[in-house]
Parts: C-alpha cells; sequence; structure tokens
C-alpha cells in the first residue's frame, strides 16, 4: 500500500517521478525477496538506492499517514469513511 507513498517522498524530494517509481518498484522487490516491508527497512538499506532518504521517510511510509492521505471523495481517510458509511445509512 505505501509503495506509491515513497515514490512520492523521494519526488517531493526532488528526484523525478519516472526515477522514484524505479527506486520504489526496486525496495518493493528486494522486501519480497526479503519476505519483509518497507517500514522494517534500515534506513542503509534505502540509502544505497538515494542519498535523498532521510529518518523522515518512516513517517511518510508509515501505514497510517498513507491512510489519511487519501482525502478524496471515497478515499481512505477517517474523515471519508465517516462519510461513506454516512451515505450508505441513509441509502438503507
Amino acid at each position: 500500500i505505501n509503495a506509491t507513498d515513497l515514490a512520492d517522498y523521494l519526488v517531493k524530494k526532488g528526484l523525478p517521478f519516472r526515477s522514484a517509481y524505479q527506486i520504489s518498484g526496486q525496495l518493493v522487490a528486494l522486501c519480497i525477496e526479503k519476505n519483509t516491508v518497507l517500514e522494517e527497512l534500515p534506513l542503509s538499506v534505502y540509502k544505497e538506492y538515494s542519498d535523498l532518504f532521510a529518518e523522515d521517510l518512516y513517517t511518510e511510509i508509515a501505514l497510517e499517514t498513507c491512510v489519511n492521505k487519501r482525502i478524496s471523495q471515497g478515499g481512505t481517510c477517517v474523515e471519508s469513511v465517516k462519510d461513506q458509511i454516512n451515505f450508505v445509512k441513509t441509502q438503507l
């Protein structure tokens, strides 16, 4: 779920999206190979892929952060989910 947020993190740091997407994909592949998840990789591993990675990365790719950033209608943030629940309740 947070691979896109990982790429967005690098884009915010100035890396072109194409490169950020490629690095994100490589790190996801590494996680699959190592049977782990992005938020458990040490910063030293991230640094092997880009010097743009810093400690703030872990806040940006935390699942709670990723979910709450989706604020559009139908998104996953708490407010949006509450709106969706209320809508369905009125339809029932």
